[in-house]
């Protein structure tokens, strides 16, 4: 029985430890939990009126808190005008409270019921706060529209459509007693809007006041048809709370002068001059003023408009050409500029314009830089585009014409501007020209040089001895050898120029003109951004000759094998060209590897040798 007793209890204390350490653990994780840091959140005031400000407080019981607040839930319903951090530490019978703070300076974008949310502080949150948002008085609204007011307009005409410039102005009234504020910009839905130029600043009188006035010039464009609502634009500010005359305070008097104003100290001379150079701030209060909304009908996309979408009130199209027009050499680039002037219509509307291929030159257009630009009044967009013609034959160069077409505003009908055709003469280029001319004769030499064996034909004919015969057969054998000698000669000379490669140069009359690196450059640049493989073959075939004239590769297999770098992106390239099935081909790859021109292998390494034909002749 003993036994059997003693057993229980030293089981116990065997699990004791294990109890212990388990109680500890469960004692720690409890202490962890409850020693995490909280935040709170209050607001300065729970009622306010349109226009004035308030104060949110977030607290942290953790000094200098590495998180910070996300205040950007608050920017649906709140302008935050300004934060401010703090930290501090406080020991209170052995007991050490740490606490960070964050004020935030907050302003309601509306009235009515705001809910504040809950802010994120790391992993804790807020809990979400109500504020009520009154309208003014009417007193204070009286007060307010002999401050300031504003005035809204616009010149859109009877049929606006959609993504047409709307002009809208924007002009803010106010007198000496506003201090500071803020005036807000257009937002409608569905529509772009873009300040025309800088905002100015001038007085105008208003009902036999005069006012200091603040015009913004704006352009908005509807992204789609039906009923455009445009807010209305509003200014929140503070401004000197109105004075009785007898009250006002005489500008020269300092702040003690205005602190004992109506007191016996008034004119006690210890107090004289006793504020001079203190601050003295005036008490101020908030003021709000509003435009008035404005609704437009927007009308779709006329059924007769072409491809290109472009309402505007003008455009134009200008040629570099036409100031300047270039001399053509084959092989020799000559570059385009033109320029496309929209009015009423921004720059990133304009789409690149479509050049035609000529049937004797190769074509490099660039991609086009667009620009906005205003007078103040009036949105002009700017796109200029540059585009580069290599002739590859001589003779005449047919120019095709280049047309954009738009929709005009003012008429409302489909227009059209184009640039004409154009016909150029192209000379012959400067390789070629020296290539395709004849040797000059030697003077006082024949035009063909006799064979060397053609006098030694004739001696029988001149010999009369009968030891002639047998001289001429001598002369005929080593005449025989030297030929054969000289066949041989030309059989090895030819074998080891087709071992080479056929390096021997051809006749110009064959050949083409070694194109310019710097524009063949910037076709492959722009073929690798536009993702256009085969494009980008026919930019590398022509930078290849570009950089070897006499010995281009012929495929892009053998231009990979003679390249330091880029060699794996265009074998890349020539697998999407040519492989089995379909591959979509990105060029950012290629043109990262090529950007700086082609880099030629070190000598002494291999060589792939050029066993296809060019792909592009």
């Amino acid at each position: 029985m003993l036994k059997s007793n003693r057993i229980p209890l030293e089981g116990s204390l065997r699990r004791a430890p294990f109890l212990a350490a388990a109680a500890l653990g469960l004692f720690m994780l409890c202490g962890s939990a409850v020693s995490g840091a909280t935040v709170s959140a209050r607001l300065g005031r729970t009622t306010i009126q349109d226009g004035e400000t308030l104060t949110l407080t977030i607290e942290s019981d953790e000094a200098q808190s590495r998180e910070q607040p996300d205040l950007s839930p608050l920017r649906k319903d709140f302008d935050i005008l300004g934060t401010s951090t703090g930290s501090e530490t406080s020991i209170i019978n052995g007991s050490r409270t740490d606490r960070t703070r964050w004020l935030v300076q907050l302003r309601p974008r509306r009235t009515g019921t705001l809910d504040v949310p809950s802010i994120a502080v790391g992993s804790d949150h807020t809990v979400p706060l109500r504020l009520e948002v009154t309208e003014p008085s009417s007193q204070a609204a009286n007060q307010a529209s002999k401050r300031v007011f504003i005035e809204v307009e616009t010149a859109a005409g009877s049929s606006i459509y959609v993504q047409q410039q709307i002009p809208y102005t924007v002009r803010l009234y106010y007198d000496d007693t506003i201090q500071k504020g803020e005036l807000t910009a257009p937002d409608p839905a569905d529509a772009v809007v873009e300040q025309l130029g800088e905002e100015k600043h001038y007085t105008a009188m208003h009902d036999g006041r005069e006012y200091s006035v603040i015009e913004r010039r704006y352009a908005i464009a509807p992204e789609k048809s039906g009923a455009l609502h445009i807010p209305p634009v509003s200014f929140r500010g503070s401004a000197i709370p109105a004075q009785n005359p007898q009250d006002r305070a005489d500008p020269t008097d300092d702040l003690m002068a205005r602190l004992t104003r109506n007191t016996p100290f008034a004119n006690d001379p210890f107090f004289k001059g006793l504020g001079a150079g203190m601050a003295f701030a005036e008490p101020q209060q908030p003021v709000v003023s509003h435009g008035r909304e404005i609704t437009l009908d927007v009308l779709p996309r006329p059924a007769g408009a072409r491809s290109n979408w472009l309402p505007a009130e003008q455009i134009t199209l200008r040629d570099s050409w036409q100031d300047n027009p270039p001399r053509f050499k084959v092989g020799e680039p000559a570059t385009r500029t033109i320029t496309v002037e929209a009015k009423g219509l921004a720059a990133p509307q304009i789409p690149p314009l479509s050049f035609a291929q000529p049937t004797n030159a190769r074509l490099y257009p660039e991609a086009p830089a667009n620009q906005s630009r205003t007078n103040g009044e009036t949105l002009y967009g700017v796109s200029k585009q540059s585009v580069t013609y290599i002739p590859t034959a001589k003779g005449t160069l047919e120019v095709p014409p280049v047309e954009l077409a738009w929709w005009n505003t003012r008429s409302h009908a489909q227009s059209r501007v184009a640039l004409p055709a154009r016909e150029f003469k192209v000379e012959p280029g400067a390789t070629q020209s020296q290539s395709s001319a004849a040797p000059p004769e030697p003077a006082g030499q024949p035009t063909q040089a006799a064979a060397p064996a053609a006098p030694v034909v004739d001696h029988p004919r001149q010999s009369a001895s009968l030891m002639e015969p047998i001289q001429n057969r001598w002369i005929l054998a080593a005449g025989g050898l030297g030929l054969l000698a000289l066949v041989t000669l030309s059989g090895v000379f030819a074998l080891r120029s087709r071992r080479r490669g056929f390096k021997a140069a051809q006749p110009a009359a064959t050949s083409a003109p070694a194109p310019q690196k710097k524009s063949v450059l910037r076709a492959l640049q722009q073929a690798c951004v536009a993702n256009d493989g085969h494009a980008a073959a026919r930019a590398l075939l022509d930078l290849a000759q570009a950089q070897w004239p006499k010995d281009p590769p012929r495929g892009l297999g053998a231009l990979a094998a003679r390249l330091e770098a880029g060699g794996e992106e265009i074998r890349t390239l020539e697998r999407s060209l040519y492989g089995a099935g379909e591959t979509l081909w990105k060029g950012d790859a290629l043109w990262g590897a090529l950007r700086g021109g082609l880099q030629p292998r070190r000598s002494g390494a291999p060589r792939e040798h050029d066993s296809l034909g060019a792909l592009y002749p």
